[in-house]
């Protein structure tokens, strides 16, 4: 069954395991904005059609995929994953001849995977299975519908829960994506993974920065914190930089850093177990310009800045009927690109928001900072 003609083939994302290794469910886990899941589904749904979750977490529902739990009792591993996604389309596609699966840990997974793997299927029985190097990547393949019912025996009878050791009892066309990026099949299974991930997104390396801007009690330091705790839960690593009065104190009077400061000390570093700082003195100096300020941070996705109204940085400015001057400074600032306000604006040129509308502000930061995760580039129509 060599396509001369491009096939159609439903996909599945397996995200039904228990991420033992990562401490909490990884297909959940947002990476760049978007929960791993998600990722993954948008560059599956590019080159298969529907696309179904094989998952047990009811939260992913609403990532819009129909989810799938396994049918059989225990959490037995990717193959009750499998074996759902089998007997789904068998029941409700019945003009489906192979279920391509991938793994919901694959953020990478490439974007010629199905119609490769379809080029390889020889009759209706066949798994076509990626592989990289030579070495088989088991969860990347186009799963033949008949197999359900062996698949099904197969676990029942308790044999092995590894994809190989069934992929071993049956017909198997290995394609290989030497050609592809070596991350191609990296999986997401621990922390450390995590991290390796998001290195490979390019995130962290040169922080994007956004600037809260406005007058005194007009809602800045709120408006960054919601900012900084939702852009946090979407798995961006956030870092912010408060302009304050020249007079303010982190330290108490009487405190051992105080005492440290009080005799001359340049710089006094407060280290414990669960955080260090550092304070600096200027003693007369002028204060550091803020590119110097922004380069002692560690490396992080965004800087969030408050109160460098001067700043040539995109800005939110915040407004509050109660702050000290009601005079808006967008008109003034060029760098001004959005207002969050507590009342109605007229005559806005800029996008307005409720100031308290923290959902739609992360929204808006994400595209003005050019945080487009994984982004489908290509819309495939398939041709059965």
């Amino acid at each position: 069954m060599r396509n001369e003609t491009i096939l159609s083939f439903p996909a599945m994302v397996l995200a039904g395991g228990r991420s033992t290794r990562m401490g909490e469910d990884k297909a959940a886990k947002r990476l760049a904005g978007k929960p791993l899941a998600q990722i993954v589904a948008a560059r599956i749904a590019v080159q298969a059609s529907p696309v179904f979750m094989n998952t047990g977490n009811p939260s992913l529902a609403a990532l819009g995929y129909e989810l799938l739990p396994d049918t059989i009792d225990g959490q037995e591993g990717p193959l009750a994953g499998i074996l759902a996604g089998l007997e789904h389309v068998s029941a409700n596609l019945p003009e489906a001849s192979h279920l391509a699966v991938v793994p919901a840990d694959a953020p990478f997974v490439p974007e010629t995977l199905v119609s490769r793997l379809a080029a390889a299927i020889e009759d209706p029985e066949t798994i076509a299975m990626a592989a990289y190097c030579g070495d088989p990547e088991p969860a990347f393949a186009l799963w033949p519908i008949a197999s359900a019912p062996r698949l099904r025996r197969w676990l029942e009878s308790g044999q092995s829960r590894a994809i190989r050791a069934f992929a071993g009892s049956c017909d198997v066309r290995l394609v290989d994506f030497v050609d592809q990026p070596s991350h191609s099949f990296f999986n997401v299974n621990r922390p450390r993974d995590f991290e390796r991930a998001r290195d490979l997104m390019g995130l962290g390396k040169a922080p994007k920065i956004l600037g809260i801007s406005g007058w005194k009690n007009s809602g800045k330091t709120g408006l960054t914190v919601r900012l900084v705790e939702e852009l946090t839960a979407r798995g961006y690593r956030v870092s912010t930089i408060k302009h304050a009065h020249h007079d303010f104190d982190i330290d108490k009077v009487g405190a051992d850093s105080f005492r440290h400061r009080q005799a001359g000390a340049h710089e006094v570093t407060i280290v414990s177990g669960t955080r260090y700082a550092i304070m600096h003195e200027l003693r007369g100096n002028p204060e550091p310009a803020f590119e110097e300020v922004l380069s002692r941070l560690a490396p992080c996705d965004i800087v969030v800045i408050e109160g460098y109204k001067r700043e040539p940085v995109p800005k939110i400015e915040a407004r509050r009927l109660e702050a000290k001057s009601r005079v808006p400074l967008a008109p003034e600032d060029p760098h001004i690109v959005a207002i969050a306000a507590d009342h109605a604006v007229e005559d806005a040129t800029l996008p307005v928001f409720d100031l308290d509308d923290t959902q739609a502000l992360a929204d808006f930061a994400e595209s003005l900072l050019g945080f487009t995760p994984i982004e489908i580039k290509v819309q495939v129509s398939w041709q059965s």
